[in-house]
């Protein structure tokens, strides 16, 4: 039996070595009372359950049309090719699936609001402003995030087929 070495693993043909490095990334740790301040972020999980769930790629287009609209979040959207993303919505959304306030549901891979989510919800002081300006764009916002789950919904079914 032969005792393998770190240089065994690393060496290449023709004396070439090759290194593997370790990359730290480092986040701010995220608690339930920092979320309490972070108003973006409560306003986000409102607008998740206000929508009774959606795809984050739905909710990405959502928060973009809600801008579109004059509700304005702060977000920063990017469009390449046709496709808005953001990067600040996706660290968001990491922060409230890590507190456990939203989940993915694994047959409709959709955001939902959690039963700690709702309670979360329940103890915030969200203005009335911002509630009434979303009821008044929701009906438009929702039918979009609907047909873009749809579609997404019979995309994943077309290529399981094939």
């Amino acid at each position: 039996m032969r005792v393998l070495r770190e240089e065994d693993y690393m060496s290449q043909p023709g004396g070439q070595t090759k290194s593997k490095d370790v990359k730290l990334v480092t986040k701010q740790v995220i608690t339930p009372d920092t979320l309490k301040e972070d108003k973006r972020k409560v306003k986000l999980l409102y607008i998740i359950k206000a929508l009774g769930g959606a795809s984050e790629k739905a909710l990405v287009i959502a928060l973009y049309e809600m801008k579109e609209k004059g509700l304005d979040l702060g977000y920063q959207f990017n469009n390449i090719g046709g496709n808005i993303f953001s990067p600040m919505i996706k660290e968001d959304i990491t922060s409230l699936l890590y507190l456990g306030y939203i989940e993915n549901d694994p047959v409709s891979k959709k955001l939902k609001v959690t039963n700690n989510g709702l309670e979360f919800l329940d103890t915030q002081q969200i203005e009335d402003d911002f509630k009434n300006n979303l009821n008044q764009i929701m009906n438009d916002i929702k039918l979009k995030v609907q047909a873009l789950d749809e579609e997404n919904k019979l995309r994943n079914r077309r290529s399981r087929r094939y």
